[in-house]
């Protein structure tokens, strides 16, 4: 075709700044993974806020963890979600007062609010409306709408059988049952959970703010792959020996 080695380096240039232009310019991003995107102006989606949340509660980076919930805040303003992360930050930081104060605006909020279609399912709301009366006090009422949740979801994951075996589901209701109280039924979604694999990633579990009343009991430790590890948890918590 009278094209010389000299031709073929340059064509490949060219489209390989082509694609450059593409991929910056044009494509969307991950911005969860590519952290490029703050670079250009580009604010975090919030899906990517909240997995940067608990990934930095998780390693214990709280700083991290409270800048990302105001900017939250700020680009989702007036939705339950917002105010949850909000108030769960504080809550870890041990700022009580100020975590108060987004626990009472997460249940004035949801006391108007019955369905969001599009963004909430009504299990997601009746989640953030246990934590709101969890936060501001209400745990008898708290711990009646987790089991509702608890309930509900073994309903729908049970099958043919009534037996829940994903390892997700599983976990959730251990967290459920946690909040709801039940303590005996929480350590034993945990245990069937880590036995139908369920992945301890990047430490979301101890820090899993549902799981706190279960972390109590030394058994819920013992369970986990390759026995205790309680260092962080222990930096704030008493623990209680099982009888």
């Amino acid at each position: 075709m009278g094209m010389t080695i000299r031709h073929v380096v340059l064509v490949s240039a060219v489209l390989s700044v082509g694609s450059f232009v593409y991929v910056v310019g044009f494509s969307p991003m991950d911005e969860s993974v590519y952290a490029r995107a703050g670079a250009i102006d580009q604010v975090p989606g919030r899906s990517g806020l909240i997995t940067t949340i608990r990934r930095s509660l998780a390693q214990g980076q709280l700083k991290t963890a409270d800048r990302m919930a105001d900017v939250l805040v700020e680009h989702n303003p007036e939705e339950p979600g917002s105010y949850f992360w909000r108030a769960l930050v504080y809550r870890q930081m041990g700022e009580d007062e100020s975590a108060l104060q987004w626990w009472k605006m997460l249940d004035t909020d949801l006391a108007s609010i019955s369905a969001w279609p599009g963004r909430y399912s009504a299990s997601q709301l009746d989640y953030f409306r246990a934590w709101g009366k969890f936060g501001i006090g209400e745990v008898e009422e708290s711990q009646a709408i987790f089991l509702k949740i608890a309930t509900d979801l073994e309903e729908r994951s049970g099958g043919e059988t009534g037996e829940v075996t994903d390892s997700g589901v599983l976990y959730n209701l251990a967290c459920y049952r946690s909040m709801g109280g039940e303590l005996e039924l929480a350590l034993e979604h945990w245990k069937r959970a880590l036995e139908q694999g369920y992945v301890l990633g990047d430490g979301w579990w101890a820090a899993d703010p549902d799981l706190e009343p279960v972390q109590c009991k030394s058994r819920f430790w013992d369970m986990k792959p390759g026995g205790r590890d309680r260092d962080r948890f222990d930096s704030g918590h008493e623990q209680e020996v099982d009888g």
